[in-house]
């Protein structure tokens, strides 16, 4: 859907379109009346016609050292000597001739040259198209006034056609064109400036984070339309708000509701001497431990961020090993810890530590007796737990679900992945046959000012860290115990 909303044209653009279509239909339809005022009036099209040739036999007119001079302009040329359809006489006012290419024609056509002529003139010498007209005009060249005149006598429309389209050019279509873009790069920048609060609410909901149920869009310095649609947005938040708490809630009632039941049953299990009871105790164990990965879940939901404090990794994993550590021995598994120059981060520490506890869990309990299973700090701001065995088979639907047998729902990576999300991290499991399963946890750097750790420990625990008491009678071991009953065999 992301994709599809970038391929659409934005706002501007679909503004700026517009602006150009109505901009053309409007001169379309101004050329349409133009076009028919001009030529369904002769008198009118005829003036314009004389207006336009004499502007043009103007410019080859010039004046030097007392001497008026002629050349015929490039667009003039029908007007050369001997033309009998195009008729022209410039003279300058007060007698005297610059340029004539008629003779007897002149008299039939132009006003007497002993004639003081109006400034502009114009007759028509025929009904109807193509027009034949006759006209003049004075013109000031180099300060000193001369008289144009002309008559076109031919056939084809050649003169009216070129006055209208230059009609058009001068009067219609440079000034619209202007018009045209200011309108629209005011209209643009105008829109531009109005979405610019538009643009600040999509990063904001952007950028909401959905663990914080009281984060909104802020919409007191936006325009009123702008935010009733954040106030729209913000009362959703708060709906969506309101049903995920209410769901985490009964999630947690339910998970509760059923511990208490559960624990009963195991202590009365414990009494019974059956291998059948071991059996049951086994079950009634993991029954036991997916109830409190469901509570797990309906606590992460409540975590804060902004409750978060600065926590070493290196720290974190020796503390996991310590905690954990009788608990893998007695599954005849063995656990060390190693620090490759980890960073340090921002984070929750109880819930780092659930995920490390899940993650070596999930190891002991899919992996073979003997298996070895290492939890590494680093490199950088990252932690990982390794297993020789090397079992992990991803699926194709689900890169974190784990294949063997006994991990059916994979709530335990479920919370990993979750927590990790919470971290604005990321969570990833590989197998490599030369490492074994690699369960990997990153997350961005959050330096710790004065923080010094030695760069490796040995894999094996150290004696002060083993130090164990038992449980209490009829409580199962496991890894939420953090430690365990007895002890199993060392890696040395």
């Amino acid at each position: 859907m992301a994709e599809a909303a970038a391929q659409r044209s934005g706002l501007v653009a679909t503004i700026a379109r517009r602006i150009v279509l109505f901009a053309l239909i409007a001169m379309a339809a101004q050329l349409v009346i133009v076009f028919a005022d001009y030529y369904f009036d002769d008198p009118e099209l005829g003036s314009l016609m004389v207006e336009r040739e004499t502007a043009l036999l103007a410019e080859g007119i010039s004046h030097r050292d007392g001497q008026w001079s002629f050349r015929l302009p490039e667009g003039a040329v029908d007007y050369g000597p001997g033309s009998t359809t195009r008729i022209a006489r410039i003279r300058p006012q007060g007698g005297g001739l610059i340029f004539s290419n008629c003779g007897e024609q002149c008299l039939l056509h132009l006003l007497p040259e002993e004639i003081d002529p109006p400034d502009r003139w114009m007759r028509l010498l025929g009904p109807g198209k193509p027009i034949a007209v006759a006209g003049g005009r004075t013109l000031w060249i180099d300060g000193k006034p001369v008289i144009i005149e002309i008559a076109i006598l031919d056939k084809d429309e050649a003169v009216m056609w070129r006055a209208l389209g230059h009609e058009f050019a001068d009067h219609l279509a440079i000034p619209m064109f202007l018009q045209l873009v200011l309108v629209l790069g005011g209209s643009l920048i105008s829109t531009w400036l109005a979405l610019r609060p538009v643009r600040a609410a999509a990063r904001q909901a952007g950028s909401i984070d959905p663990l914080d149920p009281e984060h909104r869009i802020d919409v007191s310095a936006m325009p009123r339309e702008v935010a009733e649609l954040g106030a729209a947005v913000n009362r959703s938040l708060a709906r969506i708000g309101r049903l995920m708490r209410e769901q985490r809630l009964f999630t947690t009632a339910v998970a509760h509701e059923i511990r208490t039941p559960l624990a009963m049953l195991q202590l009365e299990l414990g009494q019974i001497d059956s291998p059948r009871a071991r059996r049951m105790e086994q079950d009634v164990e993991s029954l036991a431990r997916f109830v409190g990965q469901i509570t797990a879940l309906g606590r992460l939901e409540a975590i804060e961020r902004k409750g978060f404090q600065p926590i070493d990794l290196a720290e974190l994993g020796r503390n996991v090993v310590a905690s954990i550590g009788p608990w893998v021995y007695d599954r005849r598994h063995s656990i060390g810890f190693v620090d490759s120059s980890a960073a340090a981060i921002q984070g929750d520490r109880a819930l780092l530590e659930d995920a490390l506890m899940n993650l070596v869990t999930n190891a002991v309990t899919h992996t073979p007796d003997g298996t070895e299973i290492e939890v590494r700090a680093g490199p950088g701001a990252s932690i990982a737990v390794i297993d020789k065995a090397a079992l992990y088979r991803p699926v194709a639907h689900d890169d974190t679900r784990i294949t063997r047998s006994g991990d059916r729902l994979g709530i335990g990576l479920e919370i990993v992945k979750r927590i990790a999300a919470i971290h604005d991290g990321a969570f990833s499991i590989s197998a490599d046959p030369a490492i074994g399963t690699l369960a990997i946890l990153t997350f961005p750097p959050h330096p710790v000012p004065g923080a010094a750790r030695p760069r490796a420990i040995p894999s094996h625990l150290q004696e002060s860290q083993d130090a164990a008491s038992p449980n209490p009678p009829g409580k199962p071991s496991g890894p939420s115990n953090r430690l365990a009953q007895g002890r199993g065999p060392r890696r040395q």
